[in-house]
């Protein structure tokens, strides 16, 4: 994005209901077992049975995506965060949907690079894996837009973001498709709402392609144009 600050400051700023949409966050996940079907794991944050979700290994110099969905889920323990609160830590059960051919492989060599012991289980043999940092999980979050601009928006969201985070979204304007973008975190603040805590933060706008910044662009004239 160019310009200068000033010129980020005359952008006209819209109050806006019922935009939403959905932001990724990338969560290191502790792997209990695994087999060619599918994965048992540990996780800091509730995941929602029926939903897929991405698991991404890392093999040897390589990354490989499999696509799961979460069969169960249940709180394990809680742990201490880094604030010195007490943060939830959930297992969960995923069952691989899009293991092909090349991925079978892929998926064989981190099993053999990682596994600890072999275990007879219905449906094959599983092993108990030990590959700390070597997976992430890519968890959607939903988040409501308050304010909006050409340049940015000021959304809500029960997870937080750090500042100068960047993260993968989408948004939907009313309507129309979603698109998908990077969004900056500018700003960030926790704010109490009927019992719980939510973030309010502030999202620059980057890596939007030109189409989906003419739709933004088109959104944001409508809104001017109403009364």
């Amino acid at each position: 994005m160019q310009g200068s600050s000033s010129d980020k400051r005359r952008q006209p700023r819209f109050i806006v209901e019922g935009v939403h949409g959905k932001l990724t966050f990338a969560s290191q996940v502790e792997i209990l077992n695994m087999s060619l079907s599918g994965a048992a794991l540990k996780v800091d944050r509730r995941l929602n049975i029926g939903t897929e979700y991405l698991l991404k290994l890392e093999v040897q110099d390589k990354t490989i995506s499999v696509k799961g969905v979460v069969v169960w889920s249940a709180l394990d323990e809680m742990r201490k965060g880094p604030r010195g609160d007490d943060v939830p830590v959930y297992s969960a059960g995923m069952r691989f949907t899009d293991v092909l051919t090349r991925r079978l492989v892929e998926l064989l060599e981190f099993i053999d690079e990682n596994k600890l012991i072999g275990e007879k289980r219905l449906g094959g043999l599983r092993f108990r894996i030990h590959a700390s940092g070597k997976a992430l999980l890519d968890v959607p979050q939903p988040y409501e837009v308050k304010v909006i601009s050409l340049r940015g928006m000021l959304i809500e969201s029960e997870r937080r973001l750090e500042l100068e985070q960047c993260c993968p979204m989408e948004l939907s304007l009313e309507e129309s498709a979603s698109f998908a973008f990077t969004g900056r975190v500018a700003f960030c603040a926790e704010i109490a709402e009927e019992g719980r805590s939510v973030y309010q933060m502030g999202i620059e706008f980057v890596e939007l392609p030109a189409a989906d910044r003419a739709r933004l662009d088109a959104f944001v004239r409508l809104l001017a144009a109403r009364p």
